[in-house]
């Protein structure tokens, strides 16, 4: 399965707080706990417009794409430990560009998780997922899952590779039909973060 068609624009490993005056603070968080360390890691993109009629097309971010995803740093860790295994997958979506059609049933986007087996590739797909969840279009939205969503996740994996399908577990983000779209048009800004757990000093 190929990963999902974002614009990357920056990769983080960082914890960001917001100080007084709207100015941003980032520290690394590394967490450890016996042989066992929390790593957050990030990536940044975007959401496209697919044209008028046709909306956003299907993004789905899966735990197995933080391999592949923010893969310098990724290099990185895999160099340090030998195992790992997702935990969370959080999704943060910045409307830059807000869409706000007369009918109500255009001006939404949609959000659900599943396993990394069952990826829906059409809208309709999407919104027959038991868990989906709409939000206007022109709102921020974040959204999370976790490694509950399939028992296998909880499983190693070795660093050099990538965790197999009927392990992994995925958030999908996309819309129905939007007439007032642009093709190529950005519509929201996108923060994907993995929470990973790492074991196995080499």
């Amino acid at each position: 399965m190929s990963p999902p068609l974002i614009r990357t624009t920056r990769l983080k490993n960082m914890k960001t707080n917001r100080r007084k005056g709207g100015k941003r603070r980032q520290n690394t968080r590394i967490m450890a706990a016996g042989d066992i360390i929390l790593k957050r890691f990030s990536l940044e993109g975007s959401v496209l417009g697919t044209g008028a009629g046709t909306g956003i097309a299907i993004d789905t971010f899966t735990s197995g794409y933080v391999q592949s995803a923010p893969a310098t740093e990724w290099a990185s860790f895999a160099a340090r430990y030998q195992q790992y295994r997702v935990r969370e997958i959080r999704l943060s979506l910045r409307a830059v560009n807000p869409v706000q059609s007369a009918t109500v049933a255009h001006s939404q986007i949609y959000l659900a998780d599943h396993l990394g087996s069952s990826v829906p590739s059409t809208p309709a797909q999407l919104l027959s997922d038991e868990n989906v969840r709409s939000s206007p279009t022109w709102k921020d939205i974040t959204y999370m899952t976790t490694w509950a969503r399939n028992p296998n996740a909880r499983l190693w994996n070795p660093t050099s590779a990538v965790i197999p399908t009927a392990n992994q577990f995925a958030v999908s983000v996309g819309s129905a039909s939007l007439p007032v779209l642009t093709t190529a048009t950005t519509y929201f800004a996108v923060v994907v973060e993995w929470l990973v757990e790492l074991r196995g000093s080499q």
